[in-house]
This record gives structure tokens, sequence and C-alpha cells, in this order.
């Protein structure tokens, strides 16, 4: 697999044509990679969504064009086996019940005005797109009329923000369990 040094240096100037070619080129080569090292399916979907969007954010950081696919495929390693490392400490947005995160009794009608006001509109659309109708990333793109690797940047910016919600909220409630 031999990307031509020209498209790296387009992907270099951010051209989003470039990482879309890239992409086509290594998605399924990286997937077997990933699913090779993480063995399950989902989460080689998610590592391998993880790693375009680090490529995509540290493409600055390939200093020799010609080295691409050796630094590609070092970073995916990298990322699979973190994901590994760190399986059990993480918590998947799918797993994450928003009922009972963000809803209590005494706190209902405040957290049905505030949670939305944390994410744009088009933010909340690719996630809802996503998580409530399976949709998947390129077809979120041509639907909303943006690109691949936008939406996926969008998509990913929401769910840590959630887990980070998440996390406080379990904070907050051990602390309050250890109080009592």
């Amino acid at each position: 697999m031999k990307i031509s040094s020209n498209i790296i240096k387009e992907l270099q100037r951010g051209s989003e044509a470039a990482f879309d070619y890239i992409y086509q080129e290594y998605e399924r080569y990286l997937y077997f990679l990933v699913y090779s090292i993480v063995k399950d399916i989902d989460a080689a979907k998610d590592v391998l969504q993880e790693v375009f969007i680090a490529v995509f954010i540290h493409k600055d950081s390939l200093r020799i064009p010609s080295n691409f696919h050796s630094w590609i495929i070092k970073l995916t390693k990298n990322m699979a086996r973190n994901y590994v490392k760190n399986e059990v400490k993480t918590v998947s947005i799918e797993e994450v019940d928003l009922d009972e995160m963000f809803i209590e009794e005494d706190d209902y009608p405040r957290i049905l005005t505030d949670v939305p006001k944390l994410f744009s509109k088009t933010d909340n659309i690719i996630v809802i797109y996503r998580l409530v109708y399976g949709i998947s990333f390129k077809e979120i793109a041509t639907l909303i009329g943006s690109t691949f690797s936008s939406v996926l940047n969008r998509y990913y910016r929401v769910v840590r923000k959630i887990r980070a919600l998440y996390l406080e909220k379990e904070r907050e409630k051990k602390r309050e369990r250890e109080q009592q």
C-alpha cells in the first residue's frame, strides 16, 4: 500500500480530499490490524475511528511523507494497545443510560434545557443520526452537507464531553455516598 508523497503533503495542508483518499485506502487494512489486537468488532471500529481522527489532528508530526505507511501502522498499533490496556477504565457512550445519568426527579426541568445547550444543533443531529438511527458517518456527512472527517471529529468531541459528564456525575454520587 503506497500513498504518494503528494497526497501526504496535501493532507498536511489540511486537504479533506486527501484525508478521505487515505481513509479509503487504509480503512480495511487498519481495521483488521486493530481487530487482531482488541479482539472485538465494535471496539475495533471505535479504535479505527480514533486512529483516523488522530491522523488528521497529528498530520503535522509526520516529518517525512515517504514514512507515512510505517507512521500510520505504528499509530494504529499504539492506539489499539492503549485501548486494550485502558479497556476497563473507560465507559462507552452506548453503555451510559442517559435517563439515569442526567434526569433525576429534583432537577428534571433543568437538565432538559441544559444538556442540549452543551452542543450545537449540528452536533446533536450527528449524535442522534449515529446513536438512534445507526447511520454511518459517511451517510451523515452526505445528509448534513459536511465531510466525513468533520462529522467524525464532531461526534467524538460530543462523546468525550458526555463521558466526562457521566464520570463527573458518578464521582459526585460516590462522594455523596461516602459523606453519608
